[in-house]
């Protein structure tokens, strides 16, 4: 089954499976710059608290999501070679690992705050805030399982959809929970920023499993085929599990950055939060990207066309380097503006800080066009299942090119605050270059991951 009306691997094809997870993603994205941008209003330290905790409960809801995302693969995969009766079968595993992962997220919830931040009076928000996302942590990969069934298949309008919806629930309540509402609701600052978020998700949730199991899904893609079964689950998690590993230890290190700069002092944290946001809000751009790759070239390798692959990346670079010039336009324009929203008036280190992020988003404009290729890279090579190199290579440019850099460069060194963007940008073209070079070399070629036994 063709995905678009376009020719194979080209601009417009990928440019048409991208823009409507562009626009999702950027929704998802813009719940978090919303609560980063609420917060700040509320007060500077409740901003910082949720951008520890966000950094450091995302490592794990990260990396349940892109386990249970995993079903986009195969479903992609079969849908390429028109075995249309399978597709049900691994999002239904993804499913069950999805619920499966309550028996971490609950106690989660309750242990993880004291043991990560100990007793520390400053560190209440935060604990607060990762106890809420860790309760509706479950959410977050069910989704990720159910949206592996429409954008493997290229139908990604409903996704768009319900993504604008969400955030529009979530921007109402984010007011509502953070400042309060009458004498009925309290402020309740970061946890009412989790709790909207978190809701959020859950809503999504619902109304994709309702339009999951809908007659016409299970006839034609059997969806109804959710019995829990050893072979397809060991088979996703072979691919899965690589890919989520590496995602949960890359959030973790970027956890491990934000830590670090706390330690190092308030300007470098506020200056690696705003940054952090902002990289955030404009994320949707190469992520889209990358699901519509992975989408695209895990339906020609179904259809055993490998040979467009290649194209496929020549497409999305393309696509980055008009985003590029685009952020460039945007900073030209408005990033003062934008600046100014996250420094709340009287804050006292306006004067020191403001220059510093001026330069600061500049090299995060660099740092997301070398990110979105990566991100490229790694939706190609996760459609042909080369997850086990994404794995040791994605830790391996982490921890080695950056968290050791960083430590020993600002936490020990103390060098200026704008040598933290300036090592973001080194280690994302570095780890492009290790991607590069595996992609170009072809051995993902000789990968298979579907069967056609029933």
């Amino acid at each position: 089954m063709a995905l678009t009306r376009f020719k194979p691997g080209s601009f417009r094809e990928l440019f048409t499976i991208a823009l409507p997870l562009m626009i999702s993603s950027f929704s998802v994205m813009a719940m978090w710059f919303v609560d980063r941008l609420l917060l700040a209003h509320y007060s500077t330290d409740a901003m910082n608290a949720a951008v520890n905790a966000t950094t450091f409960g995302w490592s794990f809801i990260a990396t349940s999501m892109v386990l249970a995302g995993i079903s986009e693969v195969f479903v992609a995969q079969y849908n390429g070679a028109g075995s249309y009766e399978k597709i049900g079968e691994p999002v239904w595993q993804m499913i069950w690992v999805s619920l499966a992962s309550a028996l971490f997220f609950i106690p989660a919830a309750w242990w993880l705050g004291h043991f990560t931040y100990g007793h520390a009076p400053e560190m209440v928000m935060a604990k607060e805030y990762l106890k809420w996302m860790m309760l509706f942590g479950p959410s977050f990969p069910l989704y990720a399982a159910l949206c592996g069934f429409f954008v493997g298949r290229g139908k990604t309008i409903l996704i768009t959809a319900l993504a604008i919806v969400a955030n529009l629930i979530n921007i109402l309540l984010d007011w509502v929970l953070i400042f309060g509402w009458r004498d009925w609701i309290p402020a309740l600052g970061p946890t009412g920023a989790a709790i909207a978020t978190s809701s959020s998700s859950v809503f999504q949730c619902l109304v994709l499993f309702y339009i999951f199991l809908k007659p016409v899904y299970r006839e034609k893609f059997g969806t109804n085929r959710f019995a829990l079964k050893w072979q397809p689950l060991l088979q996703c998690l072979n691919i899965g599990f690589p890919s989520a590993l590496f995602v949960g230890l890359e959030v973790l290190g970027f956890a491990f950055y934000y830590w670090m700069m706390m330690g190092v002092g308030d300007i470098y944290i506020t200056v690696a939060g705003i940054c952090q946001s902002i990289v955030l809000l404009f994320f949707f751009l190469g992520e889209g990207v990358s699901k519509a790759a992975t989408a695209v070239a895990g339906n020609l390798i179904g259809a055993k066309r490998k040979e467009l692959i290649n194209r496929v990346f020549y497409s999305g670079f393309a696509m980055h380097l008009i985003f590029l010039v685009g952020m460039y336009v945007l900073y030209y324009f408005f990033a003062e503006a934008l600046i100014h929203q996250f420094l709340p008036e009287g804050y006292s280190g306006g004067d020191e800080i403001y220059p510093i992020l001026m330069a600061s988003l500049v090299f995060m404009i660099i740092y997301m066009f070398f990110e979105g290729i990566r991100l490229l890279f790694l939706g190609l090579l996760t459609a042909a299942g080369d997850t086990r190199f994404l794995a040791w290579a994605g830790v391996v440019a982490m921890w080695i090119l950056f968290i050791i850099p960083m430590y020993f460069i600002v936490y020990v060194g103390h060098a200026p605050v704008i040598a933290g963007p300036i090592l973001c940008v080194v280690y994302t073209v570095l780890a492009c270059v290790f991607y590069a070079v595996r992609f170009f070399g072809g051995k993902w070629k000789s990968l298979q991951i579907i069967t056609h036994s029933t």
